[in-house]
């Protein structure tokens, strides 16, 4: 496959100025229409906007978009929950996250959510476009592998954490990132290449050493220990 070619339901397509269609969800008019006017002239065109996640599956079941760019953070539904309905209606279309919440346990989510990418508000043009054509084509710009680093860098200042008698191991660590965003035991397990079994076994020791009765209490001493964005 070139460089120019497109990604369309499993077929490549030559056309290099071929029309991608995109649906926009952020409950801010004025990023939607910077994103519009940044995207003017180019082969995307923009066929529909949401102000909310909840809004964003009646838009996207109209238009069927081939790509939508969702923010994390809105009224009434936030992003991961839309997505999580998105990919279950219409799983041919390509999903980017577009947010200013860098934060690995977000990246698990949407990991788990099957989002095609996680991007920062902050990117360049070019990037954006060189982002947007990949998905086109049909890649995959989140990567489990990428999670996996992020989580890593968190765990490096957490499992050693002086309020635990028994350090938490750099994997437990990455579960409680996990499971404290919500994660079942099989998400966690596909996410990092485990059995379920295996993730379960890890739950039940991390409950143990962080002196907790059960999952929610383990999510909030995580989130008191800085895995977890505000």
């Amino acid at each position: 496959m070139t460089n120019n070619d497109v990604f369309v339901d499993g077929e490549a397509n030559l056309t290099e100025f071929e029309e991608v269609t995109i649906v926009l969800v952020d409950d801010h008019d004025i990023w939607r229409d910077g994103m519009k006017s940044m995207l003017g002239g180019t082969e995307f065109v923009v066929v529909g906007e949401a102000g909310s996640g909840h809004d964003a599956i009646g838009v996207v079941e109209q238009t069927r978009p081939r790509i939508v760019i969702l923010d994390i953070r809105m009224a009434n539904a936030d992003g991961f929950e839309a997505l999580s309905v998105l990919k279950a209606k219409h799983p041919k279309t390509s999903v980017i996250m577009l947010t200013t919440y860098s934060n690995p346990t977000f990246v698990a989510r949407a990991v788990a959510g099957g989002a095609a990418g996680y991007l920062m508000k902050g990117l360049k043009y070019q990037e954006l476009l060189d982002a947007l054509r990949a998905v086109a084509r049909g890649e995959q710009l989140l990567s489990k592998d990428d999670l996996i680093h992020s989580l890593r860098i968190v765990s490096e200042s957490t499992c050693n954490s002086t309020e635990l008698m028994e350090p938490l191991t750099p994997r437990e660590t990455e579960v409680l990132c996990l499971l404290a965003t919500g994660l079942s035991n099989r998400e966690i397990a596909s996410v990092l290449y485990i059995s379920e079994g295996t993730a379960k076994t890890h739950v039940e020791h991390i409950i143990r050493k962080v002196g907790v009765s059960d999952r929610v209490q383990a999510a909030v001493w995580a989130a008191r220990n800085g895995l977890l964005a505000p």
